[in-house]
């Protein structure tokens, strides 16, 4: 086909001064490059607009010999591609209807009449809604299943339509011009037209224009139909909660109200909580780093200050010591056994060691004679050398400590900033989260949920391709195992395929699964590989064990789905 489709082009090229062969070169190259197989079976890369635009520009296109060939090849190829697109739009119209389809049926299959039924009556009373409510659920359901069943026939129908106008390698008009009735028939409520290779093909792309035309009334015509089996609206079937919480929030408005002094004390009181704790925890902290890091050199001056006066301090006991050896250095050898010389050879040592012994043994004696010492001896000199050590201990502590607090002034600020700074992470990545989420991905639900109702999807894709994956063919209905018989195969290849009703279900299961993926938008979590993986599951080419060797290499591949 694409050998067959580079020779037209070149031929349309050759005769680019033509305005039929530049817009019709144009057109075909416009929509067969919007064909991928990287997208699923069902998306186009055109929306109905421009499709409907791409047909004007076609039929004003002023011809003065239909009966050419590079003309009849042309709108050949044209036509082949307008209905590839078009197949894809309504299957995914389709598509769409099964998805809220079952979001119905859900609801009905769930449905559970109210305990009290004064509330059922008031709902059908004042919502005016008797028409919707006088059908009982189960035939609700009954309905629902059948309509259900009956997309999902065409739906399976549509998708081996589209892939074998794909795989076509030369066009096969007779396929493209029945698979044209069928279309026809289904969008205009069973009217029929019988188009063949013979017909004129201007006429059939008027046909496509109008079928495109009439997608709105199509989906008008669903609405009518299925409009009594819908689920109650979202004010219906939350009336009663929104009662509740206009009750309760009169209530609470009122008891605000009555005791709005304590409530603006209570407020008061947790703004200055709040102050404090900001002040204690972020502030002061942060303004202690500063000034440690940035405006250190005040109390580096008081620290050179102190410890010069610790210095000073220290000299002037030395010096006492020295003085008071040296007035008792004859008693003093005696006591310590050793000669005079021998004494104040080691008097100053000792001194500046600020050796106590100096002045305790002495002291001790004079201690003897407490009264005659005090008036006649040193007593005193001794009691203020004393002190004197006892200054100079505390002053060189205090500097250790000073000089300890100030090491780690830095790290008890940090430590008193830990609350401050895991407040601000959480509410940090909270908001982040919700911004994320909610306004720049516009998520409908956080990445946890998403998880659980991808895994959901995939679950019950996977349980159907497991069971058509051999013959008797099998599918579940309300949790019921059935077997089911194989479908003529109009294809006529030699994988084994679902049947359309089957492909059908599993083609909307694939829907309703892109319609969380999409949702992801991660390149952490690698989310347009995992999107494109999940594309391949939705062509028909694929057979059924490849299907599901996808779904294992989707489950082992992206690690989100395995771990929380």
């Amino acid at each position: 086909m694409e050998k067959h489709l580079d020779n037209l082009q070149q031929r349309l090229h050759s005769s680019i001064n033509n305005l039929w062969c530049r817009t019709l070169g144009n057109e075909i190259n416009r929509l067969s490059s919007s064909l991928s197989n990287k997208v699923p079976v069902y998306r186009t890369g055109l929306t109905r607009e421009q499709l409907i635009t791409s047909i004007k520009l076609i039929q004003d296109l002023n011809i003065t010999s239909t009966h050419n060939d590079l003309y009849y090849s042309s709108l050949k190829n044209y036509l082949f591609f307008l209905s590839i697109h078009t197949h894809k739009l309504v299957c995914e119209i389709l598509l769409d209807h099964v998805y809220h389809l079952k979001q119905h049926l859900r609801y009905w299959k769930h449905d559970e009449p109210s305990k009290l039924a004064i509330i059922d009556q008031i709902k059908t009373t004042f919502l005016l809604d008797q028409d919707r409510d006088d059908i009982r659920s189960t035939e609700k359901v009954k309905f629902l299943n059948q309509q259900e069943q009956f997309l999902s026939n065409i739906i399976g129908r549509l998708a081996y339509t589209i892939t074998s106008l794909e795989q076509q390698e030369e066009i096969n008009l007779d396929s493209v011009m029945n698979f044209t009735n069928e279309l026809y028939k289904l969008l205009f409520d069973n009217a029929s037209v019988d188009y063949n290779s013979h017909s004129d093909l201007v006429d059939v792309i008027e046909v496509y224009s109008q079928m495109l035309n009439s997608f709105d009334e199509f989906k008008l015509r669903w609405a009518a139909l299925m409009h009594l089996y819908y689920r109650p609206t979202h004010i219906k079937r939350y009336l009663p909660y929104y009662i509740c919480a206009t009750s309760i929030g009169l209530y609470t408005v009122y008891k605000v109200y009555t005791n709005r002094e304590q409530i603006i004390n209570y407020i008061y009181t947790s703004y200055d909580s709040l102050t404090f704790f900001v002040n204690e925890h972020l502030i002061a902290p942060l303004k202690t780093i500063y000034k440690s890091t940035f405006e250190s050199r005040a109390s580096q001056t008081a620290f050179e200050n102190s410890q010069l006066n610790y210095i000073n301090s220290k000299k002037i006991l030395e010096e006492m010591l020295e003085e008071y050896g040296r007035e008792h250095a004859g008693t003093l050898s005696q006591i310590n056994n050793a000669s005079l010389q021998e004494f104040l050879s080691t008097l100053n040592e000792r001194a500046r060691n600020e050796d106590m012994n100096i002045v305790m043994k002495n002291y001790q004696l004079e201690m003897n004679q407490p009264i005659r010492s005090a008036l006649l001896g040193d007593l005193i000199k001794g009691i203020l050398i004393q002190v004197q050590k006892v200054k100079v201990d505390g002053e060189g502590l205090v500097i250790q400590i000073d000089q300890l607090m100030k090491q780690n002034e830095i790290n008890f600020s940090l430590l008193a900033t830990i609350p401050a700074i895991l407040l601000i992470t959480f509410l940090t990545i909270s908001t982040k989260n919700v911004i994320s989420n909610f306004l720049i991905k516009q998520r409908k639900f956080d990445i946890s949920t998403l998880r659980q109702r991808i895994i959901r999807k995939m679950r019950e894709i996977e349980h159907i391709l497991i069971f058509n994956i051999e013959t008797p063919a099998l599918t579940m209905n309300n949790n019921e195992i059935i077997v089911t018989e194989k479908e003529h195969n109009e294809n006529h290849n030699h994988l084994e395929v679902m049947t359309n009703l089957t492909y059908g279900r599993f083609l909307s299961l694939v829907y309703e699964l892109k319609y969380f993926t999409n949702q992801i938008k991660s390149k952490r979590m690698l989310s347009n590989e995992f999107n494109e993986d999940i594309n391949l599951l939705t062509h028909t080419q694929l057979s059924v064990q490849q299907k599901i060797l996808i779904i294992q290499q989707i489950c082992h591949s992206y690690s989100f789905l395995v771990h929380s």
